[in-house]
């Protein structure tokens, strides 16, 4: 509008007038005053601000490709190698318990003890008599081996010689027949102190100090951590890709950050009936007794033969109303790609979609990045 009127004014040599009185304005400062309004700040034009938000600090991963083993995570139980109750094998009053609850107990260790009085005095009495018995018999081998030498030269009788051979032969059989009483009677001794059969940990006590325990009951449950089953069970549809001998990684939600390696031990071929579910059982090294029997833990079982994979960073996954999404840079710009997620390989995740290996994958400060934001990549996830 001022340009319009300045160049009005250039044209027509106008003047101003003030009273009575006008002021002629020569085209000399009619230029000089639309050269001010022309190249007046208050005139120019402001600059339009930047659109959009600013670049976004980002960390970023490659995608790769490699050869893997499609598998499925499921759900188990950590369960003992062995639970075994051990039995007393004589009865008797209890005397003593050796052992606590939570013991850890080694093979052949003492658990209980029983009274031994009455057996210590049978045993006594059986060795008098094994070695009174044992006088007898050199008696009567000496006194056999005499008729022996006597009879071949005819200066005894054929019975004389007969009743000296069964002497001697019966008090053989009776040295004998009392040396296998006396070693009853010490294993019976032996047996009044009931051993561990195995390594482990002692989880009940079944017997107190007083207590008079009969032939064949419970002392205590013991049982063997190392290695420790883990059970979980397989639905039917992948039951028949599991192979006895693969390995396994499990994890236990009692031990974050800690993974154990399997090794497939059993399949059982006798599924449940309601959840179409197939028993298998996993052995895991288990020395230091971190496992324990009950824990709830997750195992990662092969289902499959090797093939490719595309795989990224699970933390490049960003969950969405419409679907799984991750964010690649391309031109310094955040770039949404919708993808489907397969098997988890540790850290990583498989992925289908626009994705291929050696794109980057926004893995850190993708939460909140919008399609076409700029970025800034601070630091490559190797």
């Amino acid at each position: 509008m001022f340009r319009g009127n300045m160049l009005f004014l250039f044209k027509n040599k106008p003047s101003l007038q003030t009273g009575h009185s006008s002021l002629h304005l020569s085209s000399g400062m009619v230029a000089a005053l639309l050269v001010f309004f022309l190249f007046s700040p208050l005139f120019a034009q402001a600059p339009k601000p930047a659109n959009g938000p600013p670049p976004a600090p980002v960390e970023v991963s490659s995608v790769i490709e490699k050869e893997v083993v499609t598998s499925v995570t499921l759900i188990g139980t950590g369960e003992a190698w062995i639970e075994t109750v051990i039995a007393s094998e004589q009865s008797g009053l209890v005397s003593d318990m050796l052992v606590e609850e939570g013991d850890r107990v080694s093979k052949g260790q003492p658990l209980c003890e029983q009274d031994t009085k009455e057996i210590k005095l049978r045993i006594e009495a059986s060795r008098a008599e094994l070695g009174e018995a044992e006088v007898l018999k050199e008696q009567a081998e000496n006194d056999y081996d005499r008729q022996r030498r006597l009879f071949a030269i005819n200066s005894i009788s054929e019975k004389a010689y007969e009743d000296a051979k069964f002497k001697a032969e019966a008090s053989r059989k009776r040295v004998s027949s009392l040396r296998a009483s006396l070693s009853v009677l010490e294993e019976q001794l032996n047996n009044k102190r009931t051993r561990a059969p195995v390594s482990g940990y002692v989880v009940q006590r079944h017997c107190l100090v007083g207590q008079w325990l009969g032939e064949g009951e419970p002392v205590a449950t013991i049982v063997v951590l190392d290695p420790v089953l883990f059970k979980v069970p397989v639905p039917e549809r992948y039951i028949a890709t599991v192979k006895k001998g693969e390995t396994a990684q499990v994890t236990f939600d009692a031990l974050p950050g800690k993974t154990f390696q399997g090794r497939i031990y059993a399949v059982i071929p006798r599924g449940d009936d309601a959840s179409r579910t197939f028993p298998v059982h996993i052995e895991i090294g288990n020395p230091e007794g971190l496992i324990k029997p009950g824990m709830l833990g997750r195992a990662t079982i092969p289902t499959g033969e090797r093939q490719k994979a595309v795989l990224i960073p699970k933390d490049a996954l960003v969950l969405t109303s419409t679907g799984t999404v991750v964010y690649t840079v391309v031109d310094q710009q955040a770039r949404l790609v919708p993808v489907r997620t397969g098997a988890e390989h540790g850290s990583n995740i498989e992925v289908e979609g626009d994705i291929e290996p050696g794109f980057d994958v926004v893995v850190r400060g993708n939460e909140r990045l919008r399609p076409g934001q700029p970025v800034q990549v601070m630091k490559k996830d190797l």
